[in-house]
C-alpha cells in the first residue's frame, strides 16, 4: 500500500538504496541528506508498504513546486515480484492527482534496460540525454491520463 513517509522511515529507505546492485542505477544519501529533503515542501517520499508494515520500497519526487516534477529515485527490495511497477503506478497516479504538474520527468541510466522498459511501458517517452550516461524520460499529464483511463489501476 502507497503510504507518505516519516522521518521514522529513513533507515528503512537507506536499507533498500544499500541493496546490492543499487548503487549503479539510483545512487544513495545519508540520513541527514534524507531528512533535509523529507522536509522540503518541493519534495515528496511515498514508501510501499506490505502487509507486515515493512516498507518495501520507496520513491523520492523533486521540484513540486515546477510544472514539470522529478522523479528522484524509485527503488524496490525484491525486484521482479511485481510491487515495483504497483508502487510507481500508485506514486504517479498521486503525483498527478494532488498536483497541477504538466509531467513527471526522469534520468535513468543509459544502460538499465529493464527500468527503461518498465517506464515507457508505464507511458514515458524520450526526450533525449540527461546527465552524462542518463536518459531524461517524460510522462505528460495527458499520456499519464490516457493510460489510466485504459487501464485498472491498483
Amino acid at each position: 500500500m502507497l503510504v507518505a513517509i516519516a522521518m521514522a522511515d529513513i533507515h528503512a529507505i537507506m536499507r533498500i538504496e544499500r541493496l546490492p546492485g543499487y548503487d549503479a542505477f539510483i545512487g544513495r544519501w545519508t540520513g541527514e541528506e534524507h531528512a533535509a529533503e523529507l522536509a522540503s515542501p518541493a519534495a515528496r517520499y511515498y514508501g510501499w508498504r506490505v502487509s507486515d508494515g515493512r516498507l518495501a520500497g520507496f520513491a523520492i519526487f523533486q521540484k513540486l513546486d515546477q510544472p514539470v516534477i522529478q522523479l528522484r529515485r524509485i527503488a524496490i527490495d525484491a525486484p521482479g515480484a511485481g510491487a515495483g511497477t504497483q508502487l510507481l503506478r500508485a506514486a504517479l497516479d498521486r503525483v498527478m492527482e494532488t498536483t497541477s504538474a504538466a509531467a513527471i520527468d526522469l534520468h535513468v541510466m543509459s544502460d538499465n534496460a529493464r527500468a527503461q522498459w518498465v517506464y515507457l511501458r508505464e507511458g514515458f517517452v524520450r526526450e533525449g540525454e540527461g546527465a552524462p550516461k542518463h536518459d531524461r524520460m517524460v510522462l505528460t499529464r495527458g499520456a499519464w491520463a490516457a493510460l489510466t483511463r485504459r487501464e485498472a489501476r491498483p
